[in-house]
């Protein structure tokens, strides 16, 4: 087993605290397997709290006096720190000025480890959506397309503000690129063609990034509070029930086998 192998190396002291693990492609090379497969080991690595993902230079060794979390890597502190306002205030609140008046710092200082907000927006989220693909050993189907939901749910929840990045800006951001694959295929295992993955791909997306803009981002209603049949109602409270509802309509959509859209009509 993949995860096996690197778990024996680092407790043997070949990896230490702070040093980089292989890469998916490299362990796509290395142990002559598939994309999914060497996802899923790092998975397994992140789970078990031995390996994470820093912003910036890829899966390290976890932990010890080496950790960079705890030390306080600069480039590190900046994004936890760019995070850390994004959440309180919004998106809109970052900026190098309120990042180094967090810190205790010049904000010139900033652009020493950060070239720029676009740069430390990247980073903001692979850091926010690290571990966002499950540890899942269930058979391919339903339950791993809803774990993978699940927990790109519950990253959005924690950090709101992802809701204003689009596809187009996440396209980079590694844990994504692993969200993307690991939901691809598990669509392909159902019998999914190319257009109904990326379909897919995208209503699941969708229904993540949408109900967290309209309930819990900077434009929602104040406290998403709204009037409905003349009963006011709080529905940021039911904001996980309203998940699992659409969820459960998608997936219900794909269990009933009609996957793929050829000439215009849906068929089984």
């Amino acid at each position: 087993m993949i995860a096996a192998q690197i778990r024996r190396r680092i407790d043997d002291g070949e990896l230490k605290p702070g040093d980089r693990v292989p890469s998916i492609r490299k362990i796509e090379v290395e142990w002559q397997v598939a994309h999914a497969t060497a996802t899923k080991a790092l998975s397994i690595l992140r789970a078990e709290g031995l390996v994470e993902g820093i912003a910036g230079s890829g899966t390290v060794v976890a932990g010890g006096p080496g950790d960079r979390v705890a030390r306080g890597n600069p480039r590190e502190r900046i994004v936890r720190a760019a995070i850390e306002i994004a959440d309180a205030d919004g998106l809109d609140a970052v900026s190098m000025r309120a990042i180094a008046d967090r810190l205790h710092g010049a904000a010139m200082s900033i652009y020493h480890h950060v070239k720029g907000r676009s740069e430390l927006v990247v980073l903001m989220a692979e850091t926010a959506l690290a571990g966002v693909v499950p540890v899942d050993d269930a058979p391919h189907g339903r339950s791993r397309l809803e774990s993978a939901a699940q927990s790109l749910w519950r990253a959005y929840r924690r950090h709101p503000w992802l809701a204003r990045l689009g596809l187009d800006a996440l396209r980079s951001v590694s844990p994504m690129v692993e969200y993307k694959e690991y939901v691809k295929c598990e669509l392909i295992g159902r019998g999914a063609d190319p257009v109904a993955v990326l379909r897919y791909h995208l209503l699941l997306h969708g229904l993540v990034r949408g109900l967290v803009a309209n309930l819990f981002g900077e434009e929602s209603a104040s406290g998403a509070s709204w009037w409905f049949d003349g009963e006011e109602k709080d529905l940021a409270n039911e904001a996980d029930d309203i998940f699992a509802l659409g969820l459960r309509g998608l997936l219900d959509g794909l269990a009933s086998g009609r996957v793929n859209k050829a000439k215009g009509r849906e068929t089984r």
